[in-house]
């Protein structure tokens, strides 16, 4: 079999004119020439060369080590990849190999003079990347300096006017965002309750979502652009992965200022971050709850997990809560199965689990009564089978994702608040994995119930334990315990819990 290697990025559609169609004619034409016409193509679209990990670059390189490739063809040693040290392991590869690497734009062999004129390809073409990453600098703050802004970064509030590289205020958008201005300041509220007061009021996110994420307006309020001054080549970006950038700030002095017009004035700002920073001491207040079984409860009705959570009410008092992770993340979680399991009352919660934990160790008999029956083993193989194919679905538009933010269609915000869905639901379908998949018998003996208590009641007898030595009796103890509230929502009786629990 023989392999087409073809990688274009959005930096050299624009300024070297590669296209992935010329590469692969051109290098089709050499191979049909020489009579080859078993053909496959590995083609990395908008995937820079400054990194190996690409790919149909990764998957060509599986392939040539299981023998499944004779000759890789590629247009020009910078399309295989943009740095030297890359360029050179890869042929080292095809070598060991032996596989035939060529070039349509030079010839490439194992001799001497080849490799020579391989490496000094390389170099240039580093060389080349270079200059252009300066070029590009230069330019972008030769037009800083002239009070252009040289993209739209999508900032809330504003338009973009292309033709004269400057922001225009959006009115609608604007009266948007000096309302949450007004919400921090005189409501005094906190970035989660505006979030909850925009929702009320069907104010939609800049990307059209109901539930703003709290990223968004925490830049929002805290993006010193919207009192009239856009702060250009403040930041930079440093490549760290194929995927992964790492956003730092340049020195002060290297930041050039361009007037804006203003959507809030200075002392409104100044207001708003004195009113953050106030939210966030107030988040500090001394409230603990020890949440004894967190990471360990589930949820009764659809055995997702219980996730701790505290409610603020007016009067300034919290109260802490578990939720089903459905409930607390509805806007963000995969939710194919509707859970309609209400919120648990955390101290009330405790202490009746913990009551009983007591008792049971005292006599390990009352366990078995909070222990579920075993239920017939059914085939989830369906189901699971449907949840691996949409964890793919979710792979591949994670990768799109991170391929429209390398093509600047997607700005670094929107990308993250995309990102971040993906990833919550990709744990969330993870998490319904296990509990689908069967479980496995013990392989190995362990102490009994009855065992592990007997050492454990002389601390229990002992009284007047912390909150640490509770957790620690708990997880020596139990591997997972399901509740679900079965009282009717009165509020005014105590709540009542049917609990069942696994024990080690």
């Amino acid at each position: 079999m023989n392999a087409i290697y073809a990688r274009v990025s959005t930096e050299d559609q624009a300024k070297t004119g590669y296209s992935l169609s010329d590469q692969i004619a051109s290098c089709k034409a050499l191979l049909f020439k020489q009579g080859k016409t078993n053909v496959v193509e590995y083609v990395d679209e908008g995937y820079s060369g400054e990194f190996i990990d690409r790919p149909a670059l990764t998957s060509l390189r599986d392939d040539i080590a299981a023998g499944r490739i004779e000759t890789v063809v590629v247009y020009d040693p910078d399309r295989l990849a943009r740095k030297l040290s890359i360029q050179l392991l890869v042929a080292e590869e095809m070598e060991k190999a032996k596989v035939e690497l060529r070039f349509i734009t030079g010839d490439y062999d194992a001799s001497p003079e080849g490799r020579l004129f391989f490496s000094m390809r390389g170099a240039i073409a580093e060389f080349e990347k270079a200059k252009i990453l300066d070029r590009t600098l230069r330019g972008k703050k030769k037009k800083a300096s002239q009070g252009k802004i040289i993209q739209d970064f999508g900032l809330f509030g504003y338009s973009y006017d292309k033709a004269n590289c400057t922001y225009t205020i959006n009115e609608a958008q604007a009266a948007v965002v000096r309302e949450i201005y007004r919400l921090v300041i005189e409501n005094q509220m906190s970035i989660e309750r505006v979030q909850k007061e925009l929702k009320k009021r069907v104010l939609l996110s800049p990307t059209g979502k109901a539930l703003w994420p709290s990223s968004s307006l925490h830049n929002l309020l805290t993006n010193r652009t919207y009192t009239g001054t856009f702060h250009s080549m403040k930041n930079r970006q440093q490549k760290t992965g194929i995927d992964t950038r790492k956003t730092m700030e340049r020195p002060r002095d290297e930041w050039i200022a361009i007037p804006v017009p203003s959507i809030v004035d200075e002392v409104t700002f100044e207001r708003a971050q004195r009113q953050l920073m106030q939210n966030k001491a107030d988040a500090k207040r001394p409230f603990i709850h020890p949440y004894l079984f967190a990471g360990i409860m589930y949820c009764g009705i659809c055995g997702r997990r219980m996730l701790a959570h505290h409610c603020a009410f007016r009067d300034g008092s919290y109260k802490p809560y578990y939720q089903c992770a459905t409930q607390r993340y509805s806007d963000l979680r995969n939710t194919d199965l509707k859970c309609a399991s209400r919120s648990l009352p955390a101290e009330a919660l405790d202490a009746a689990l913990w009551s009983k934990l007591v008792e049971a160790l005292k006599n390990p008999e009352k366990a078995k009564k909070y222990i579920p029956k075993q239920k017939p083993v059914t085939d989830n193989k369906a189901e699971i089978e449907r949840l691996n194919q949409m964890e793919s679905e979710l792979v591949k538009h994670r990768e799109t994702i991170a391929k429209w933010f390398r093509q600047q269609k997607l700005s670094e915000k929107d990308a993250d608040d995309e990102l971040e869905q993906i990833r919550a639901q990709l744990i969330d379908i993870e998490e319904r994995k296990n509990i689908l998949k069967p479980v496995e018998a013990p392989t190995a003996a362990k102490m009994s119930f009855a065992e592990v208590a007997a050492k454990l009641r002389p601390l229990i007898e002992h009284g007047d334990l912390t909150a640490d030595e509770k957790k620690s009796i708990i997880r020596a103890v139990l591997t997972k315990v399901t509740v679900v509230r079965t009282d009717k929502p009165s509020g005014k009786k105590p709540p009542v819990f049917k609990i069942t629990w696994e024990t080690v």
